[in-house]
């Protein structure tokens, strides 16, 4: 169609009757770009248009025709021949595939039949689709509270929002120490004093078109360097400060620190760096005395530049006791020994700073007899008694270990304390015991005589099954100890009288015995009887 057939459509529009109406929606229309895009009108279905024009508005050339209808023709400029399509219906314009000279002001004037003008302008926005979403940092490692870091996210497209995450956390500006730029195709965030955990990410960039079509970046981590802090050190076995570790023995030392990039550890004693000792263990086998001193781990960071030490783990190697040992006579000992006894507790090796003793497990007596000399190291029994033997338990400590040393006392004594425990009076045809007791060490020999005379047993126990008048008289027990070379015995004056003789009002046991069972039956037969008569009387009837 050429211009001059455009210009005499415009002008029988513009001597149309009636009044004009609002042919548009308000507001701009979004197309990505290659898609085909629909104007709609708010044209009354039923009507029917004799023209309608729509046009684009052109800053170098005016008003441009796009597609026209007069009657029964539509008309189309060869620019647009094959790109757009009218409703003769209701007006709506299709276009498609779009271009980005398609971007621009679009206005339509509809005439109807009965002669009501309608018009309407509405502006094309043609999107070049969301693409190339990335995002960049300045730099490119950052330093904790030392750096500000600025994050630049940029996109291919038009008309585009930007929004960032970190993690699945959104990023926002705080009006502090972050905020957020953004432009038509890019946008930034800004950090200043950033520190460790406000870039872990990992860190998104989207980017939103006004069709909401969206395209994330690729997730991106920035390192923030810091450290090292935080650096320790610990032992195992654990080790007091200034303590003290057995010679020969091992011990690991172990550091840590708080470091991004981890840090590098080092090794030192007394000061001085240890030749390829690095990383975070140190093992020391085999102790020696000379390895004792201050153990110190070092830090250093080669981003920060910064170097920490961990606070020192410092101990002595001491050689452990061993070889403990009690001495003492070789042989057992006669209580009351002039000069008593003395236990000496040593060791083949190691310094003794304690010594501890105990008698059978408990604590030494305080009985005055007994008397610790040398520190503690000698243990002297003075005047030596029975009451001194047992075993005598040495404990000798330092500051690595504790060992224990055991010696068995033996005292020679007795006999003591010797009796005879029998019944002093027993009648004929009883059985006799006669007990011999007594304190000695070793055993005593034991001897019985009777009258005098002497008897074949030699045990303490002296035993007759059946006393007769003639058991009657004075019995010794005699008790020897062949290391003391003592002698002690006990008299025991037995009586052996009459059958009954001992028994109550001069009965037998049996007798007695006879007695209180008739008495006990009686009894029971007399209770009896006045049961049975108690239930056979008759009560009579007081009416």
């Amino acid at each position: 169609m050429d211009l001059l057939r455009f210009e005499t459509i415009l002008l029988l529009l513009s001597v149309g009757g009636g009044s004009a109406q609002d042919a548009l929606p308000h507001g701009p229309l979004y197309v990505e770009l290659g898609q085909n895009v629909t104007f709609k009108t708010q044209a009354d279905l039923e009507k029917s248009f004799i023209t309608i024009v729509w046009s684009k508005h052109s800053d170098e050339e005016g008003l441009q025709p796009i597609i026209s209808l007069a009657g029964a023709t539509v008309n189309v400029p060869e620019a647009y021949e094959g790109r757009v399509w009218l409703n003769r219906t209701n007006g709506r314009l299709k276009m498609g595939p779009t271009t980005a000279a398609d971007d621009g002001e679009y206005s339509v004037s509809m005439v109807d039949d009965k002669a009501v003008t309608q018009t309407g302008e509405r502006e094309l926005r043609v999107l070049v689709p969301v693409s190339s979403v990335l995002i960049a940092s300045s730099p490119l490692e950052a330093l904790e509270t030392n750096s500000t870091v600025v994050l630049n996210c940029s996109a291919l497209g038009s008309f585009l929002d930007f929004s960032w995450t970190n993690g699945t956390t959104p990023l926002l500006g705080d009006g502090k120490r972050t905020s957020i730029s953004n432009g038509e195709q890019w946008s930034s965030v800004t950090i200043r004093e950033v520190n460790r955990w406000e870039l872990r990410g990992p860190i998104g960039c989207s980017a939103t078109n006004k069709l909401e079509k969206t395209m994330n970046s690729a997730p991106f981590n920035m390192s923030v360097h810091y450290g090292p802090e935080a650096v320790k050190m610990t032992s195992l076995p654990a080790v007091a400060a200034g303590g003290f570790v057995g010679r020969g023995s091992n011990m690991t030392l172990s550091c840590s620190a708080a470091s991004a990039p981890p840090a590098a550890l080092s090794w030192l004693h007394n000061g001085k760096a240890l030749p390829g000792k690095t990383g975070p263990t140190l093992v020391l086998s085999d102790l020696g005395l000379t390895q004792g001193g201050t153990y110190k781990c070092s830090a250093h960071n080669a981003k920060t530049l910064r170097t920490v030490d961990a606070p020192a783990v410092s101990f002595t190697v001491m050689e452990a006791i061993s070889g403990a040992q009690v001495t003492g006579p070789a042989a057992g000992q006669l209580a009351g020994v002039a000069g008593g006894v003395n236990l000496t507790c040593g060791a083949a090796a190691g310094e003794v700073a304690q010594w501890a003793w105990l008698k059978d497990g408990a604590a030494l007596p305080k009985d005055g007899r007994t008397t610790l000399l040398a520190n503690g190291s000698m243990l002297r029994l003075l005047p030596l008694a029975k009451e001194h033997r047992g075993v005598y338990t040495c404990i000798l400590k330092n500051a690595v270990n504790s060992v224990k040393a055991a010696y068995t006392l033996v005292v020679f004594y007795g006999p003591d304390s010797l009796t005879i425990r029998g019944e002093s009076a027993v009648e004929v045809n009883d059985a006799l015991t006669l007990t011999c007791s007594l304190d000695s060490n070793p055993t005593a020999a034991i001897k019985w005589r009777f009258n005098n005379t002497a008897r074949t047993e030699t045990t303490k126990v002296l035993t007759i099954a059946t006393v007769a008048y003639r058991d009657t008289g004075l019995y010794t027990c005699q008790a020897y100890n062949a290391k003391t070379q003592r002698n002690a015995s006990s008299t025991f004056m037995l009586s052996v009288k009459e059958e009954g003789a001992l028994d109550p009002e001069g009965l037998s046991g049996g007798a007695i015995a006879g007695i209180v069972i008739g008495v006990l039956a009686a009894v029971l037969l007399a209770v009896g009887a006045f049961i049975y008569c108690k239930r056979k009387q008759t009560i009579e009837s007081p009416y």
